[in-house]
């Protein structure tokens, strides 16, 4: 059985993998358009080889599409973690169960990857307090079994 902090670990690990997908995808957009672009100055070379400059467009497709099935599996991962941490319309999350402050603690320390010191300034408490309320929200989630209630009633969903 995996614990509430194994998961928002996994859950933050995921947040930080979908950031760098985004901006490798946002740079392989850029890089993408000198494989096959054309530009108004004569040159002096040689004709391109067809099959190289297709190979190459193929590649980048592949990890393209490689990139975002992992993003997607990514934003599942986050998107059950957001679920636990706040819910929706039919299934309340932690902030409704026990405390908005503990779910906007975990929100930022694990979801926006925050350091406890900037967690603590968002939400108004010393980063000690926040640390202990962090342990303490972990700890009601594994204790009330609250995690896989809400995230077996998402997948049977």
């Amino acid at each position: 059985m995996t614990t509430a902090k194994q998961f928002f670990e996994r859950v933050r690990d995921a947040s930080r993998d979908a950031e760098r997908i985004r901006t490798q995808l946002v740079a392989m957009e850029h890089r993408a358009q000198s494989l096959g672009g054309c530009g108004f100055e004569p040159r002096v070379r040689s004709a391109p080889d067809p099959q190289r400059m297709e190979r190459r467009v193929d590649v980048y497709m592949d990890r393209e599409i490689a990139l975002k099935d992992r993003m997607e599996d990514d934003y599942r991962l986050i998107d059950k973690g957001c679920m636990v941490i706040y819910g929706n319309d039919e299934h309340r999350g932690l902030d409704k169960v026990v405390s908005p402050v503990w779910a906007d603690i975990l929100w930022w320390k694990y979801l926006d990857d925050a350091k406890m010191v900037s967690v603590a300034d968002v939400v108004g408490y010393s980063p000690r307090t926040c640390s202990f309320m962090c342990t303490q929200a972990l700890a009601w989630i594994d204790e009330h079994r609250f995690m896989s209630a809400v995230i077996d009633s998402i997948d049977d969903g």
